[in-house]
């Protein structure tokens, strides 16, 4: 068998694809034996209704609550262009490694040794 370089992708792809059907066949086991238990044991039924519910609610109501709270801040964030002071040093760091990238090329390495042929 001749393997080219582009089945690859689609063999890598075909097995992600195979373990996310793998853990959602898991999920749906898990699922349905927990919704067994609740039809088998109402008390577990009585526990989520007092217990998880109640949580999930909670965590909802505090992230809309942090997303209403947070949206302006970061809308006057992006309008005003504020800039993490790292990144002009991320942007000379950058713009020091490309100009040494150029010094590397062929024909400037040749060119630099028929200036100096010492070195």
């Amino acid at each position: 068998m001749n393997s080219s370089p582009q089945s690859t992708p689609h063999i890598e792809e075909a097995e992600e694809v195979a373990a996310g059907l793998a853990v959602t066949a898991r999920a749906v086991e898990v699922g349905a034996a927990v919704l067994l238990g609740l039809l088998v044991c109402p008390p577990l039924a009585i526990l989520v209704f007092l217990v998880v519910v109640p949580l999930v609610i909670a965590a909802t109501v505090i992230s809309l609550i942090t997303a209403v709270l947070a949206t302006p801040y970061l809308l006057v964030r992006h309008l005003r262009g504020h800039h993490v002071p790292h990144a002009s040093v991320f942007a000379r760091r950058l713009r020091h490694a490309g100009r040494a990238i150029l010094d590397l090329l062929p024909h400037r390495i040749v060119r630099e040794t028929r200036r100096n042929p010492l070195l």
